[in-house]
């Protein structure tokens, strides 16, 4: 047989093997006791938790000849030939890949034949939010009325999506991420089952990029074990991993608590150097200043970090240097750039241009980017002061970098004024400074936007909040990146005048 990677290799194979989902086997393994197998069951939760896994073991319960206190033997037939995925009574049905009315329909026909050996026929769904809203009609008339020898096992990551209809017809089991000391502990067995050694450090990563969840983790294991020729070392984990050391993080809010834009710059180039992607540091810096939020509220022994005594400590100092305030402004604005990450060309211009927002710092208070001579910091007292520049400052003095920085407040100075004008200009991204003009430039197929933009009161009103903002006067040129069909047109505009949503264009 050829090798078996780590997370199936450790899939639990019964109830009490479960990694932290201890109630739900409990309830299960009752349940399958007391012979009070419901029809349908969904089992909902963040990815990797054990859902699938859990879904084989009751599979193997329900039909197994050998119960020992509702745990299948996994020795008889029923339940061997389950862990080998050959069970002709175990059906696996991915719905992100047989998601249509045709899929449900054939289900709906192939539920009448009884099993091959075992009392019930098990299907289990994965990512049963995907199908379609026919589909969902079509499988809701087999949850209804199931024959007796058919049992429905529904497994999502996104249980919101399913209808009303559904959930109210399956007993519904909710698992949780894993918790960091549980994920630690199964690694080290697996370590130990296999003769290989790890630096205390490299599960600790490992368990902080898993994020709870165990099949993450025991992947990451594996790949690092594959790429180390020795005993695993934090030089192998950060290189698999492609995250930002610890210690760069610390030096990375250490320039924020001295108040040094040219290093934080610096640093940053450093870590691009070393091929780490913009967005990746983005998250891992966000990821730093929550531990560093709770060591601030949990103490320093709290469980809910790991890391070393020395690294704790550090941390402890620098967050009272940053303060509570300043840490929940920052991990806010990374958490918005990492969600824009796929729609930003230039996702390192607007890491630097974010973190720069983020400085100087005074008694934790965010303000201001210090510039150059012939820029100065505006006065608290200003309603927009975290951007505003120096009054009268000529155009060829701005770059687009704090354009971009600036232009969320941009669009919240337009909304004040005029919210039809902002959704508009929502459409568009500011993206160069030609001459004395700032270039716009709309989504594809948002003509009737761009008009709407170029019309002299909106031009006059979107330049006013710039000069507000930034404190330059500026012309305004607006592009569209491809022009669309006429019929497109139409739709656009209906869509700015009804609002989002599903609009037919009728010739």
């Amino acid at each position: 047989m050829g090798y078996r990677v780590l997370y199936r290799e450790w899939r639990p194979k019964d109830f009490k093997s479960l990694v932290g989902q201890e109630h739900i086997g409990k309830t299960l393994r009752n349940s399958v006791k007391s012979a009070r197998i419901a029809h349908a069951y969904l089992f909902s939760g963040p990815r990797g938790t054990g859902k699938t896994s859990t879904a084989k073991i009751l599979a193997k319960a329900v039909n197994c000849e050998a119960l020992n206190d509702g745990e299948p033997c996994n020795e008889c037939e029923p339940c061997v030939s389950v862990n080998e995925g050959r069970s002709l009574d175990v059906i696996e049905i991915d719905a992100a890949s047989n998601r249509g009315i045709d899929e449900m329909r054939d289900l709906r026909e192939r539920v009448a034949y009884v099993p091959t050996t075992g009392k019930y026929k098990v299907y289990i769904i994965d990512e049963v939010h995907m199908l379609t809203t026919e589909a969902f009609n079509a499988l809701l008339k087999t949850l209804e009325e199931p024959p007796a020898h058919v049992l429905f096992i529904l497994a999502t990551t996104e249980p919101q999506k399913l209808p009303a209809t559904i959930l109210s017809r399956c007993q519904r089991f909710d698992f949780r991420k894993i918790s960091p000391l549980e994920m630690e502990k199964r690694l080290r067995e697996i370590l130990i089952s296999i003769g290989a050694e790890a630096d205390e450090r490299v599960l600790a990563m490992i368990v902080r990029k898993a994020d709870g969840g165990l099949r993450d983790a025991i992947s990451i294991l594996d790949q690092c074990i594959s790429y180390s020729e020795g005993p695993l070392s934090l030089e192998t984990a950060y290189a698999v991993m492609g995250i930002v050391k610890e210690d760069e993080l610390i030096e990375l809010v250490q320039t924020f608590v001295d108040n040094d834009p040219a290093a934080l710059l610096q640093k940053l180039n450093m870590l691009f150097k070393e091929g780490l992607e913009p967005g990746q540091i983005a998250r891992d810096l966000m990821e730093q200043l929550r531990t560093m939020m709770l060591l601030m509220v949990c103490g320093a022994e709290t469980k809910l970090v790991i890391a070393r005594e020395q690294e704790k400590s550090i941390m402890i100092e620098q967050t009272n240097k940053l303060g509570m305030e300043w840490l929940s402004t920052a991990i806010t604005a990374l958490a918005k750039l990492d969600s824009e990450n796929r729609w930003r060309q230039n996702m390192r211009i607007m890491l630097e241009t974010t973190l720069l927002g983020l400085l100087p710092l005074n008694n934790g208070v965010v303000q201001p980017v210090k510039h150059e001579q012939h820029r100065q910091k505006t006065t608290a007292s200003d309603k927009h002061s975290g951007a505003k520049l120096q009054a009268g400052m000529k155009h060829n003095d701005l770059s687009i970098g704090e354009v971009i920085g600036a232009w969320d407040k941009i669009m919240e100075a337009v909304k004040e004024k005029k919210k039809t004008v902002h959704a508009f200009l929502s459409a568009c991204e500011p993206k160069e400074i030609k001459r004395d003009k700032l270039v716009l430039v709309f989504k594809e197929g948002y003509l009737f936007h761009k008009e709407k933009i170029e019309e002299q009161d909106n031009c006059e009103l979107v330049l006013n909040c710039i000069k507000e903002i930034l404190g330059i006067e500026l012309g305004l040129e607006c592009q569209i990146e491809e022009n669309k069909p006429e019929e497109n047109d139409a739709l656009i505009k209906a869509e700015a005048v009804f609002g989002p949503g599903i609009v037919k264009v009728v010739d």
